[in-house]
């Protein structure tokens, strides 16, 4: 298997980052053909290429599900391919049994990719290297660049940038043993560093900036003195901005929640994006219409840059009553294994080209059936260290991936499920409350924080803490006080809660470490709250710690408590934890009312 590790193209010590000079030249080129005299063109010719590029993913999954294709199963894929760009390898000669099959090869084998395209340069004759980067492209767009002569010739990378693009290609992709795939890889690897650094949202962007650069007039030759010459286009781009942070994107976050009319309570973002860092699984519960489903999928848009082929919705059905609606099933009639979306999206966050990607599966109504009973093996895998599932009725395996992020909305109704410890041990639970209606909130404009789509995906899936050790460590970097303040809190609630039966192990305890550490950015400044204080940030993370991974296993008669629960609420209050100690006591009156205590409202 390639290494997992990924080189970041922004980072100064990746050798295969492009020059300030080579962001300059790509930026002006891009500010010629978006911003001049070419911008109506620029326009309409986007509005065609995202037309067809909008019909991407219904001819791919369409394809897809050919278990045995044949000629007319590629059509849709093949005529979308042509009419994005001309190329004589594509003619309907192609619309054969045999190229049918070889491209679905091509397209959803199991090989690494430098496999799959040495193979089908093998089996299909006539085509080369831009054929096989034209069809991936046709079926993921946001996925692959597509490379031509001319696209790789406008800002090509020197020798030391080619063999450092080619050694993160063989390791992205695999090593192959066709040369010609090997190139094609590496140049996938440095037109994706150029779409970084450029802060380009997509591949078809990038295409159509370097498909029209050469028809870029060029520059007029400068007059006059040397320290008198005008600034020109490119040198308007040449100055480096400074590397975001991790602050940076969760400010561009609530930003763009605002710029789509929301407003979720204080912290509420910053929370769901920390609860994913980590453990990617998290519960949204609350009333209906509290914006629940859109966060999850404002969420992937925000961090992918509104990449639509990684965010599945998936509503969940009251029948869910084993795996299959998930992960498929056998059908020993066909021998052939039907698969589902879900089962799609992991496997395409585990090929190891997808590894810098994000993946997000939002479960809609999760409570609808029991999740303990369709989730169970996704919950297995979560606490295996290769995250594998073997699909019901066969040896195959596939991987829960960690690019992939798992929510579940809930609704507490009638007819609805409870959540046993299997499910609430390994999720954070995030209440929402009634909406507050500010005056003009949902029309006001929002300027959003400069920062590419890349760099937000970069630092959402970097630098997450796995281990207890390394979460000790950033803990302890932010203050040598902060860690001996955690165990100290959770040892008290501890021996509250042991003499009543609710005593938590150590998946609750690494899981809040691990929540905790990642408030605070490696150099130690806060995350949580914006701007706040060291301690006033711990003190946050770890009062939204007991509500979401402690409070949720509280459950039983009102005799079981007595006044347990105001006890609880009183300690609570005494460490200054505001939002336990205010749960608590609506848990106590809910329990005045109905004779139960329960965390769902």
């Amino acid at each position: 298997m390639p290494s997992s590790t990924m080189t970041n193209p922004r980072s100064p010590a990746s050798p295969f980052a492009p020059s300030r000079e080579q962001v300059a030249t790509l930026s002006a080129a891009a500010n010629w053909w978006r911003e001049g005299e070419r911008r109506l063109d620029y326009l309409a010719e986007r509005a065609t290429l995202q037309g067809f590029l909008a019909q991407a993913e219904t001819a791919r999954n369409g394809f897809r599900a050919a278990t045995a294709p044949v000629a007319a199963d590629a059509v849709p894929l093949l005529r979308l391919a042509r009419a994005l760009a001309p190329n004589v390898a594509l003619n309907r000669d192609r619309e054969t049994d045999d190229f049918s099959a070889s491209l679905h090869a091509l397209l959803f084998g199991n090989d690494p990719l430098a496999d799959r395209i040495g193979a089908f340069l093998a089996s299909v004759r006539g085509a080369g290297v831009a054929t096989a980067s034209h069809l991936l492209f046709a079926a993921y767009p946001d996925r692959y660049p597509l490379v031509t002569r001319d696209t790789a010739a406008f800002v090509p990378p020197t020798p030391e940038q080619k063999r450092a693009a080619k050694a993160e290609a063989i390791t992205r992709f695999g090593a192959g043993g066709d040369a010609q795939a090997v190139a094609l890889l590496t140049a996938f690897v440095w037109q994706d560093a150029l779409r970084v650094a450029a802060g380009l949202p997509d591949f078809a962007d990038l295409w159509l900036i370097l498909r029209h650069a050469g028809e870029m007039p060029a520059p007029p030759k400068k007059r006059g003195k040397a320290n008198t010459v005008k600034e020109g286009a490119a040198a308007r781009y040449a100055a480096s901005s400074p590397e975001p942070t991790e602050a940076d994107v969760l400010r561009y976050l609530e930003a763009f929640a605002a710029s789509q009319g929301l407003t979720y309570p204080p912290l509420a973002l910053r929370n769901y994006y920390l609860c994913h860092k980590t453990k990617p699984f998290v519960i949204l519960a609350g009333l209906s219409g509290t914006g629940k489903t859109r966060l999850t999928e404002l969420f992937a848009d925000a961090v992918s840059g509104a990449v639509r082929s990684r965010y599945r919705l998936l509503p969940v059905r009251p029948d869910w009553a084993d795996p299959s609606p998930l992960l498929g099933y056998h059908n020993a009639l066909t021998s052939q294994y039907i698969g589902t979306p879900f089962l799609e999206l992991l496997r395409d966050a585990a090929r190891a080209e997808n590894r810098d990607r994000a993946y997000f599966v939002a479960l809609d109504e999760m409570n609808l059936a029991r999740a303990e009973h369709y989730l169970a093996d996704v919950l297995s895998a979560m606490e295996t260290r290769t995250g594998e599932i073997t699909l019901s009725g066969t040896f195959d395996t596939v991987r829960l991936s960690d690019n992939v992020f798992l929510s579940g909305t809930v609704n507490i109704e009638e007819g609805t499920h409870p959540f046993g410890a299997k499910v609430l041990d390994r999720a954070n639970v995030i209440e929402f409350g009634a909406v507050r209606f500010a005056p003009g909130s949902a029309s006001a404009p929002q300027v959003l924080p400069e920062i590419a789509p890349g760099d937000r995906e970069r630092l959402f899936l970097g630098n997450r803490l796995t281990g207890v050790a390394d979460a000790e460590a950033r803990l302890s970097a932010a203050s040598p006080t902060f860690l001996a303040r955690f165990y100290e809190t959770l040892t008290a609630l501890s021996d509250l809660l042991e003499p009543r039966g609710f005593a938590f192990g150590y998946r609750v305890r690494d899981e809040s470490l691990r929540y905790v550490a990642h408030a605070f950015a490696p150099d130690g400044s806060p995350l949580l709250v914006d701007g706040g204080m060291g301690l006033e940030n711990l003190s946050a993370a770890l009062d939204l710690q007991l509500v979401q991974k402690v409070l949720p296993r509280l459950s039983g008669t009102q005799e079981r408590f007595g006044g347990f629960l105001q006890t609880l609420a009183d300690w609570a209050t005494t460490q200054d934890f505001k939002r336990t100690a205010d749960k608590l006591r609506r848990m106590n009156r809910h329990a005045d009312d109905d004779g139960m205590v329960s965390f769902w409202e």
